[in-house]
């Protein structure tokens, strides 16, 4: 769609007449799209009466042109399009965009102003036939002064209606900007795509779901540019950088290419700037980050307003306040095909102004790399400190690259805890454990103490992460702090050692589920004091040891206050990543599903790269949808993320996801794939954390129990809640046990009282309840229950009960309650995909296989001559069949039963 707009944007000014028959032919017609709501705005400008149309704002590649021409193909018979294109070309002769429309005039028109005006209006009125004449002006803002009059005085003589497209207000001309100010045109403006219209927009395109990784690597790339967005998809689709796996589009192993068309496109968008502003924008994306007084120094002030004003570098708040490229990805691409000898020579006027002490303090790792390209030769520290940055920032081939530039043995174990990290970050842990190795070898006890226990601490997250080595893990955190504690010495430095070697505990405690360590060890952690790193890591830590214990409200109260902190702070990618992802898992874990879709769209709207989000953000959605009961959406989601987090998994929830993608299959019917996908399950996966493998279990015994294994799963199910309440990890327990009383175990129910009185929170208020219902088998009591579940988000949930809601209402004979709760059943099953899921439950839970096929032929209105000619018994057998029917549904009559059956034979599944 958006190489139509490039087509649109170049070459002479044009003059083209659009009838109506043309407009309402295009393939857009009845077609989804993104940005609906902004074409009816278009529309209703354009049709409304008031005023005299609108003007849409938007950088090049925006997708005003074709927002304007979805616009144009709303309008009836009773309109006559009339299209101008402006261009440099034509900007630089009179009336250069109207030349095709004055060809037609006789040459005495084109005399004065005045005898053009009458001309226009004569011609558009002749062609008009009657109709209402839209004058739509494409590239506005390269109309020439004359032109520009001519449209204006069209206008606002109402011979014309005006829709406009141009990049920005102030080069429209002062005549069609006078109709705006006086409020007789709307301006809309066109934004770069959010992240939500850059998902929606790609699977338009291209059809099939993009994952999280794939749609964010995109987005960031593109800057939202809607032109760039779409070019850049082509081209990584070309490079096997995004690929497709079934109805799926998932990042490959390696990052977004900037090749070929796309820097063709950066190109061009870089000779639109004049030449300060070009200068500007190639150092900051050489140099990265620098001060707003350095710049200014090299710059023109007015040429940094510029580019701020329109949002291609930004200025943060810091002290001092520091510049830098809007777009990382953008900046990358620039610097990649800025000349090596125009480099060298911004390098040089930068130089130039600071003296040695300001370009150590501002050097970071994008500089270093600036050097080194240049062929710098960078002191030990500033790479060491690059790499650092660099690892931090999830960047792990330039903390090699610079590591590598580091010479002699001053700083090797510094050297190898960097390398170290960045091969940890690549997955590569052999090559991690080869220099941890090496540098012991070659060093040995000459290591300072300091030294000595990052290796250590290295040692302890390579242990953790393999399934042979992890009981080592514990071993060298104790021995580390045995040593310090010998050591005797308060220094700083041995102070920060300390407290790094306390969250390597608490984080191997939570990894372990031995969440009583954690309560234990942060007993005095304070809400109100979050302002370091390591006091924002302890108190996430935290929550998740509470809600796993009981204290849901307590949990979800502190990981709001951890979340707000850690924004305010610039936190390594990682720590972010945990702090982010485990909020996620909490607010999951207590079921708050609409929070938990709004913490997913809000943060999935920040400019972070995908390495701040994490694994649980490809499959969080996709569980919320999945509890909510929009299946379609939810498999569409999980199967993405199964294949993204095939490629590549940081935090270890591929099989979270394989899990939970067998369920949303199972619930939706189809017992094939979800058969499938708990094979997959079964199978060796890294080695995840307690509380991402007991949800994924949680998820298996579930679709098991959807798929006819229901036998075994209760009883798994029962295990798994006694292993859980009796280890104390009481919320994850009340999941387990919860399935149990809604798979129909009425025995569970005391039990399920019993633990949900010790856990806050709605979930645990609603497990109560059902508790309740099942112990006086109280209908009502159900139903009510059911609808506060599926108004909370939670529509399995509300299912499962509703159908015990039938159930009991069936056996007290309660004909009023046994109404309500099938209705409400078959509602809730429908929203599970398939139409007749609901007839199928409501049916099997109450009537014989045999009842069942007689009830839905009799609700279809087949007669029972006939249903005992097509099921081959006597008429005898189908009247007591019916009679059995009435009873257990307690109905009257056949239009009754059509009341509780919907829907012919041939959609139930029965026999």
């Amino acid at each position: 769609m958006f190489q139509q707009e490039a087509g649109l944007s170049s070459g002479s000014g044009r003059t083209d007449v659009i009838s109506a028959a043309q407009r309402q032919g295009k393939a857009w017609q009845g077609k989804h799209y993104t940005r609906h709501k902004t074409v009816v705005d278009v529309v209703a400008a354009l049709t409304s009466g008031s005023g005299c149309g609108a003007v849409i704002v938007g950088e090049h590649g925006a997708g005003k042109s074709f927002i304007a021409q979805r616009a144009l193909e709303q309008l009836g018979d009773e309109y006559l399009v009339v299209q101008v294109r402006g261009s440099s070309i034509s900007s630089k002769l009179p009336y250069g965009a109207l030349s095709v429309l004055l060809n037609e005039l006789d040459a005495s028109h084109l005399e004065h102003p005045l005898m053009v005006l009458r001309g226009l209006t004569q011609l558009l009125h002749t062609r008009a036939q009657g109709r209402s004449v839209v004058l739509f002006v494409d590239n506005a803002h390269d109309l020439d002064e004359l032109s520009t009059m001519m449209v204006a005085q069209l206008c606002a003589g109402g011979h014309v209606l005006l829709l406009a497209a141009c990049v920005d207000l102030p080069n429209l001309g002062s005549d069609i900007m006078g109709l705006w100010k006086d409020d007789l045109l709307r301006r809309v403006d066109l934004g770069p795509f959010d992240f939500r219209e850059t998902a929606d927009s790609l699977a338009q395109e291209y059809g099939g779901h993009f994952s999280h990784a794939a749609a964010r690597a995109l987005w960031n790339a593109s800057g939202g540019n809607a032109l760039f967005l779409h070019s850049l998809a082509r081209e990584q689709i070309k490079l096997g950088t995004i690929v497709r796996h079934e109805d799926s589009w998932v990042l490959g192993d390696r990052p977004v290419a900037l090749a070929g068309e796309i820097r063709d496109v950066l190109k061009a968008r870089l000779n639109r700037l004049s030449p300060g502003q070009r200068d500007v924008f190639e150092l900051l994306s050489l140099a990265g980050a620098l001060p707003l007084q350095t710049l200014m120094s090299v710059s023109k002030a007015q040429d940094i307003d510029t580019l701020q004003e329109r949002a291609l570098i930004r200025v943060s708040h810091e002290h001092p306040p520091m510049v830098s490229i809007a777009n990382p990805v953008t900046a990358g691409i620039v610097a990649s095909v800025v000349p090596p000898g125009r480099s060298a020579e911004l390098r040089r006027r930068l130089g130039a102004v600071l003296q040695d002490l300001d370009l150590d303090a501002y050097t970071g790792s994008t500089a270093v790399a600036w050097a080194l390209d240049c062929g710098e030769e960078v002191d030990s520290r500033l790479a060491l400190a690059a790499a650092r940055l660099a690892n931090n920032a999830s960047d792990p081939q330039s903390a090699l690259r610079f590591t590598r530039e580091i010479a002699g043995r001053e700083k090797l174990a510094e050297v190898a805890v960097e390398s170290a990290r960045a091969f940890i970050s690549l997955h590569n842990d052999d090559a991690a454990r080869r220099i941890l190795t090496d540098v012991e070898q070659r060093v040995g006890d000459s290591l300072a103490l300091d030294q000595w226990a990052a290796l250590q601490l290295l040692w302890a997250e390579l242990d953790r992460r393999s399934p042979v080595a992890a009981s080592n893990a514990l071993a060298r955190l104790q021995e580390i702090e045995l040593r310090l504690t010998m050591s005797g010495d308060a220094g700083a430095k041995l102070g920060s050692v300390a407290e790094r070697v306390r969250l390597a505990y608490a984080e191997l405690a939570v990894f372990e589920g031995r969440y009583g360590d954690v309560l234990q060890m942060f007993q005095d952690v304070d809400s109100t004091d979050l302002g370091s790193e390591a006091k924002i890591m302890a108190a996430s830590l935290l929550c998740e040891a509470m809600a796993v214990t009981g204290d849901i409200l307590g949990a979800v109260g502190l990981g709001r206050q951890v979340i707000l902190a850690a924004a305010t702070l610039d936190l390594a990618d990682g720590s972010i990543r945990d702090v982010r992802g485990r909020f996620l898992l909490l607010l999951l874990l207590s079921a708050k599903f609409r929070e938990a879709a709004d913490f997913i769209a809000a943060t999935s709207e920040s400019w972070d790269e995908q390495a701040r989000l994490g694994g649980m953000f490809e499959i969080g959605q996709g569980i919320v949808d999945l509890h909510r009961g929009y299946l379609t959406r939810a498999i569409q989601r999980l199967q993405a993320g199964v294949w993204q987090l095939n490629v590549h998994d940081p935090d270890a929830v591929a099989g979270l996801a394989t899990a939970a993608c067998a369920y949303a299959f199972a619930l939706q019917g189809d017992e094939e794939k979800a058969g499938a996908l708990l094979m997959e399950v079964e199978e060796p996966m890294p080695r995840a954390s307690w509380l991402v493998n007991r949800i994924t279990r949680y998820f298996e015994l579930s679709a098991k129990a959807e798929i006819g294994q229901k036998t075994e799963a209760l009883r798994a199910l029962k295990q798994e809640a006694d292993i859980d309440a009796e280890a104390s990890a009481l919320a994850t327990g009340l999941q387990f046990l919860s399935a149990v009383a809604r798979l129909g175990d009425r025995q569970a129910g005391q039990k399920l009282s019993d633990l949900a009185g010790q856990v806050t929170g709605h979930f645990a208020g609603l497990c109560l309840r059902l508790a309740d219902g099942l112990k006086d088998a109280d209908s009502e009591e159900l139903l009510a229950t059911s609808k506060d579940a599926d108004a909370a988000g939670h529509a399995v949930f509300a299912r499962d009960v509703t159908r015990k809601a039938v159930s009991c209402a069936n056996d007290a004979g309660n004909r009023i309650s046994l109404r309500m709760a099938q209705r409400t059943q078959q509602s809730l099953e429908d929203r599970f995909g398939n139409p007749r899921n609901g007839v199928l439950s409501l049916l099997t839970s109450t009537l014989t296989a045999r009842e069942s096929e007689v009830a839905v032929r009799a609700a279809a209105g087949t007669s029972n001559r006939k249903i005992a000619d097509e099921m081959h018994v006597s008429v005898r057998t189908v009247e007591g069949h019916l009679y059995q029917v009435y009873a257990k549904l307690h109905v009257a009559s056949r239009s009754e039963l059509k009341d509780v059956i919907s829907g012919p034979v041939e959609h139930a599944r029965l026999g």
